[in-house]
């Protein structure tokens, strides 16, 4: 690709700026190379007439965009209006974060602009309607942008109703929502930038308030909002909500100067790295995948001569302290060669000749003494210790938020359990269950194995 084409793409993508920018021409587009494309890239999940109904398409949540009915969530197009070519080119080039829609960046420029004219020969909106382009008005900028006012106009349109106070998803009415095929959907949570589907940005959160999502309970707020200006004083408080992920392969234990935190809120904590590690789900009912609610958890770790104890934080729309409760399972694996073995958390528990998991569990149901069990476990044997309320733990819940500390000694109470030291690095895992989602083995999230490091 030439600079000057590397640069009129980077453009048209809205990395400079999405709205009224130059933009890659669709008018010589290759109608049956984008067919073949279609076929090689996007049939599996959206189906070889666009209808949803791809042979992959009951294994995803949310579902593959039924692209022959022409209802497009990510637009810069007034709601009801099909969205414009730089639209689904966006869409095509930077994917969809949060789901199964993959950036397509691989394919060449044209490779994409063909799949596009394609894509739009499968619904006649095309063809009936034209792309209404919405005005967003001005930018005022950070300095100029009044959070204060966002909070106001955040209020006063109900945003909480689905999306709470705090922009954690856990609004009243986040439970009950439903798409415009019936499915369950999850109200955004706010605070997640880089799980924001059509980009984090103030402009693009600009774009999804005056647009709406088409096919979701997210109207457009063109009408309602008084003034422009508005719109972008709540983008930016909403953008203010925003928290900063800490990523990483390796949860790093920190040895404590004394006695260990005494509670979730020590001081010493902050001497802790935080870890995040996503979450995911491959649980099945009736053949197709359950959504789950909790997409990430973070990892906190401290340790002296005799234990380690884990500062544990996730999101979660609803407190479930009864039947299903919420719930954690931390596995632990002395031998970092037994993961190819074991396998992805996502697979567990792992065959009958896999060996037997070192778990630390927990429950929201359990006494007030707040118990987590040390255990082996295995598909068809779970041993626990007679010293198991060795391992304490703590936990409270709060706006959409739990904390929770689980203290596990350094040595393993069972023969071929996980005794932890500083002379090698572990493999660590979190499985977190959440009963608002129903039945135990239908809300499970797991996350991949990470390095756990005692420093």
């Amino acid at each position: 690709m030439c600079l000057s084409s590397s640069i009129r793409w980077v453009i048209g993508l809205g990395i400079v700026g999405f709205l009224g920018s130059p933009t890659p021409a669709f008018s010589d587009a290759d109608l049956a190379a984008g067919k073949d494309a279609y076929e090689a890239n996007c049939a599996r999940c959206h189906g070889p007439t666009g209808a949803g109904d791809g042979p992959d398409a009951k294994r995803m949540f949310p579902k593959p965009r039924k692209l022959a009915e022409g209802i497009f969530k990510f637009r810069t197009t007034a709601s009801g209006t099909p969205p414009t070519d730089e639209d689904l080119f966006r869409t095509l080039s930077t994917g969809l974060p949060g789901s199964r829609m993959p950036d397509f960046q691989r394919l060449s420029e044209e490779t994409r602009r063909n799949l596009i004219a394609y894509v739009k020969s499968l619904s006649p909106i095309f063809k009936d309607q034209a792309p209404e382009p919405i005005d967003l008005g001005k930018d005022p900028g950070p300095k100029e942008a009044s959070l204060a006012k966002g909070k106001e106009v955040y209020a006063q349109l109900g945003c909480a109703s689905c999306h709470g106070t705090a922009g954690r998803g856990n609004g009243p009415s986040a439970p009950t929502l439903v798409d415009s095929w019936g499915s369950p959907i999850r109200a955004a949570n706010l605070t997640q930038g880089w799980n924001y589907r059509a980009g984090s940005g103030v402009k693009e959160i600009v774009a999804r308030m005056m647009a709406g999502i088409d096919g979701t309970p997210m109207p457009s707020y063109a009408d309602a909002l008084s003034s422009k200006e508005d719109a972008w004083h709540l983008a930016y408080y909403v953008h203010s909500l925003q928290e900063t992920p800490h990523w990483n392969r390796t949860i790093e234990a920190v040895k404590a100067a004394g006695s260990l935190p005494a509670d979730p809120e020590d001081p010493k904590w902050q001497e802790a790295p935080r870890t995040d590690l996503r979450l995911s789900s491959t649980v099945y009912q009736q053949g197709e995948i359950q959504p789950t609610s909790v997409n990430a958890i973070g990892v906190q770790a401290v340790y002296n001569e005799d234990a380690v104890l884990f500062r544990l934080t996730w999101q979660d729309p609803n407190e479930s302290r009864e039947d299903p409760p919420d719930a954690v399972r931390l596995f632990l694996l002395q031998d970092r060669r037994l993961k190819f073995q074991v396998g992805s958390l996502r697979s567990w528990p792992a065959g009958p000749d896999a060996p037997a998991l070192d778990v630390c569990s927990w429950s929201a149901k359990q006494d007030s003494a707040r118990e987590a069990e040390q255990m082996l476990e295995s598909n068809d044997s779970e041993i626990t210790s007679g010293a198991a309320s060795s391992s304490r733990s703590q936990d409270s819940y709060a706006d959409g938020v739990w904390t929770l500390l689980i203290k596990r000694p350094l040595k393993s109470f069972h023969p071929g359990g996980v005794t932890l030291s500083t002379k090698k690095p572990f493999l660590f895992g979190a499985v977190v269950f959440d009963g608002g989602n129903g039945e135990r083995d239908r809300r499970r999230a797991n996350s991949n194995w990470v390095d756990l490091v005692l420093k």
